[in-house]
C-alpha cells in the first residue's frame, strides 16, 4: 500500500541511439546493468546505418546500376563450374604425383602440389585475360597502366561491355571458388589473412561493377594483382618439388614482380587515380550525390588490400634470405 501511494519518479533508459523517459514507483530502481560488448559496438553506428538506408532507398541514383546485380547471379554457377574442374584436375593428377613423389622421395602432400598446379594455370589464364582486354578493347582507350584520363567517363552508362562482363563474371566466380573450395573438399583451407584478402577483393569486384567503374578500380587493378599471382605459385610448386637449382631464382622473380605490382604500381597507378581524379572527373551534382560514399568505399578497400601486401613484404624477405644464406637445409619451406 504504501509503494502505491508513493510518488511516481521518473527514470530515464538508455537505449540504442536515445533516453527513453519511464515512470516507476517506490524504491529507486537497481542500476542499470552494463552494457554488452555487441550492444557497445553496434549502437553508435546505427543513426550511420539508418541515414545510408534511406539514402539509397529515396535517391537511387544511376551511378548504382543495381539491375547489374542481377546478371551476376551466374557467378555462382561458374564458381561450381572451377571447383568440378578443379575436382576432375585432382582425380586426373592424382595418381601421376603420388607415383612422382614416391620416386622423388618427396616430404610434400600431394594435395599440395595439386593446389600449386591449379593455381599457376588459373592465376595464368586470368593474367592474360586481364592484359588481353586492356591492350585490345576500346573501352581501354585513355584507361590504362600509363593514361588514367578517360577512366570515368562512362560510369553512368548501364550497359557493360561484353567483354568487361565476362571478364568480371569469370573473376567473381574464380573468387567465390576460392573462398568455397575448402568445403567442398576440393582444396585446402587458406589463413584468415588469405580468406579475408579474398572477401575484400571479392566486395572490390562486386562493388566496382555496381557503381560502374569497371576500368580502373577492375580491371586495371585486377591486372596489377594477377602480374605475381602465377609466379608465386609456380616458386611455391619448384620449392615442393625440391627443384634446388631454380627455386630461389623464381622466389626472387616472384617477390620482385610482387613488389612492383602490388606495392608501388597499385598506389601509383590505381590509387592515385581514384583518389585524385576520381573527385574532379565527374560533375558536381554526382559527387554530392553519390559518388562521394563510393570514393570512400572504393579507397578503402583498396587501401585495405595495398596494407596487406605491404605487410605480406616481410615474410617475402625472410623466404628470400632462407633460400639464399641456406637456412632451411634443402627442406621446403
Amino acid at each position: 500500500l504504501e509503494r502505491a501511494r508513493a510518488p511516481l519518479r521518473r527514470v530515464r533508459v538508455k537505449r540504442c541511439g536515445s533516453l527513453v523517459g519511464r515512470e516507476v514507483r517506490g524504491r529507486s530502481p537497481r542500476p542499470p546493468r552494463p552494457a554488452s560488448v555487441v550492444t557497445s559496438v553496434v549502437c553508435p553506428f546505427l543513426p550511420f546505418a539508418r541515414a545510408g538506408f534511406f539514402f539509397l532507398k529515396s535517391n537511387a541514383m544511376p551511378l548504382f546500376h543495381v539491375s547489374r546485380l542481377r546478371g551476376l547471379k551466374h557467378c555462382a554457377w561458374i564458381a561450381l563450374a572451377f571447383i568440378l574442374a578443379r575436382a576432375c584436375m585432382n582425380g586426373l593428377t592424382k595418381k601421376k604425383l603420388q607415383d612422382y613423389r614416391k620416386k622423388r622421395g618427396l616430404q610434400t602432400a600431394v594435395d599440395k602440389l595439386q593446389e600449386e598446379i591449379w593455381l599457376v594455370v588459373c592465376g595464368t589464364a586470368l593474367s592474360l585475360f586481364s592484359g588481353y582486354l586492356i591492350a585490345t578493347s576500346p573501352a581501354f582507350d585513355g584507361c590504362n597502366m600509363f593514361d588514367t584520363t578517360q577512366c570515368y567517363t562512362s560510369f553512368r552508362s548501364e550497359n557493360v561491355p561484353n567483354e568487361i562482363k565476362g571478364y568480371y563474371l569469370i573473376e567473381v566466380g574464380w573468387y567465390l571458388s576460392l573462398i568455397m573450395k575448402s568445403f567442398f573438399g576440393v582444396g585446402r583451407f587458406d589463413s584468415f589473412v588469405m580468406e579475408f584478402h579474398h572477401v575484400v577483393t571479392l566486395a572490390l569486384i562486386i562493388w566496382s561493377y555496381s557503381t560502374g567503374f569497371t576500368q580502373i578500380v577492375g580491371v586495371v587493378t585486377f591486372f596489377i594483382f594477377n602480374q605475381s599471382n602465377p609466379l608465386l605459385h609456380l616458386s611455391k610448386l619448384t620449392n615442393y618439388m625440391e627443384w634446388k637449382s631454380i627455386r630461389a631464382y623464381m622466389f626472387i622473380l616472384f617477390a620482385a614482380t610482387f613488389f612492383l605490382s602490388r606495392v608501388v604500381l597499385l598506389p601509383l597507378v590505381v590509387i592515385r587515380s581514384t583518389f585524385f581524379e576520381l573527385p574532379r572527373a565527374v560533375s558536381r551534382e554526382d559527387w554530392e550525390g553519390a559518388v562521394v560514399y563510393t570514393w570512400y568505399t572504393t579507397n578503402a578497400c583498396l587501401g585495405a588490400l595495398w596494407l596487406l601486401n605491404v605487410y605480406w613484404l616481410k615474410p617475402i624477405l625472410r623466404v628470400i634470405k632462407r633460400n639464399i644464406t641456406g637456412m632451411d637445409k634443402g627442406n621446403p619451406t
